[in-house]
């Protein structure tokens, strides 16, 4: 058995849920939980598997969801709104949590997926960065032929079809680079990439020469961008200019 949280008293802007009510663990999480509140990070339970419709529908300051791997279940609608969300921190307790697909197909803007695996301190180390990228469907009318064609803009959508039975697969992730690079700006592709090489998890040594090849041709554009992630600027400079 577990237990479903139904109500927060104080949601916060940062959102710890217990991981047991009444000495049950939580498994669940009702409609419209968060719904609405000005929450900006939230933990889910260790043993969470279930959250329900809308459940964090229009969070619109929403930016970091913590998850774990018995997820298995979003409901639909549950990002709807949360337009300021960015970042995705698996803990794999286990395998990597089926539901996690859904999020990220949930949410059409950029998204960074950081996983994080177990270490021998008993502590966490992240061992994969994955960047969904923007995609926008754009419906255009064809007024005298009385249809509408729908037209979808960037790479983000080929990125969502990397996973099969809910997992992702890392060789198809990277073999779309190609389109990454066509359809966003330099410093999106080089942020891709840069993750790829910097946390190489079941990267494939020609994926590897790929991204490496693509961050050579177009250092100096990178170096005099504006790369978000201090760390990732710091450690390209170490490992492509020493």
């Amino acid at each position: 058995g577990g237990a479903t949280v139904t109500a927060i008293a104080d949601v916060g802007t940062v959102c710890i849920l217990p991981e047991t009510l009444g000495g049950l663990p939580v498994t669940g999480l009702a409609e419209r939980l968060f719904a609405g509140s000005g929450v900006q990070e939230i933990f889910l339970p260790r043993s969470l598997k279930q959250i329900g419709r809308y459940g964090f529908y229009n969070c619109m300051e929403l930016r970091r969801l913590h998850l774990h791997s018995a997820l298995t279940e979003l409901g639909g609608g549950a990002l709807n709104g949360c337009y300021a969300i960015q970042e995705l921190f698996v803990h794999m307790d286990g395998e990597e949590p089926p539901a996690l697909r859904d999020f990220v197909t949930e949410i059409n803007r950029r998204v960074t997926v950081h996983y994080l695996f177990p270490d021998h301190n008993g502590g966490e180390q992240e061992a994969m960065r994955l960047i969904f990228p923007v995609y926008y469907d754009e419906a255009v009318e064809n007024t005298p032929a009385r249809i509408t064609i729908s037209n979808i803009h960037g790479s983000g959508q080929k990125y969502r079809y990397c996973f099969e039975n809910r997992r992702i697969q890392l060789d198809r992730y990277d073999r779309i680079f190609v389109y990454e690079t066509a359809e966003e700006d330099i410093l999106a592709a080089a942020e891709l990439a840069l993750c790829r090489l910097r946390y190489p998890y079941r990267l494939s040594e020609s994926a590897k020469e790929d991204y490496e090849k693509f961050i050579e041709k177009r250092l100096f554009d990178v170096l005099t961008g504006n790369l978000r992630d201090v760390d990732t600027m710091k450690w390209l400079i170490v490992h492509f200019l020493e």
